[in-house]
């Protein structure tokens, strides 16, 4: 599968879980809780993979568009901070998670409008490459004690916080 489908398929589905933590009423603080971790999970592993592999092979193309997108990465994880350092019963979460939606929305929005189509100009070869690259480094990442241990330690951070 193409790396451009694939990343596709990840937007879409943090997406999917967005509406879904939106959805949840503030009596639900452990839901909310629970979905946000899960989309701090899915944008990390999302974020490290592509920029490990996908932005490096699009920079040759277009180095602009790429460095845009890392400071919109930047801005998308300084979002999730904020939203998860907050109680998940609370309007402020409701509010930073809203600010978090919209900063990604607009990440993707950018990415598949202007990334994917300078992405096209490596080929369809090269992208089904690193579709499976991209692949690969997403489940060494997911299943890596490393990742499990640095997400398990933000979690007990914000407890603490």
């Amino acid at each position: 599968m193409r790396v451009t489908d694939l990343l596709h398929n990840d937007h879409e589905t943090v997406k999917r879980l967005m509406i879904q933590l939106e959805g949840l009423p503030a009596t639900n603080a452990d839901g909310r809780q629970h979905l946000l971790d899960e989309i701090a999970e899915e944008l990390e592993i999302h974020f490290k993979a592509e920029e490990e592999l996908f932005y490096p092979a699009v920079r040759r193309i277009d180095e602009g568009v790429v460095a845009h997108a890392k400071e919109e990465h930047e801005e998308i994880t300084s979002a999730l901070g904020d939203a998860e350092g907050r109680e998940p019963s609370g309007e402020d979460f409701v509010t930073r998670v809203a600010r978090l939606k919209s900063t990604v929305l607009h990440h993707v929005a950018e990415e598949e409008g202007r990334i994917f189509p300078a992405a096209e100009r490596l080929g369809g070869e090269e992208l089904e490459r690193l579709g499976a690259q991209f692949q690969e480094r997403k489940h060494e990442l997911k299943t890596s004690l490393l990742q499990r241990g640095v997400r398990a330690a933000k979690q007990a951070a914000r407890k603490i916080a």
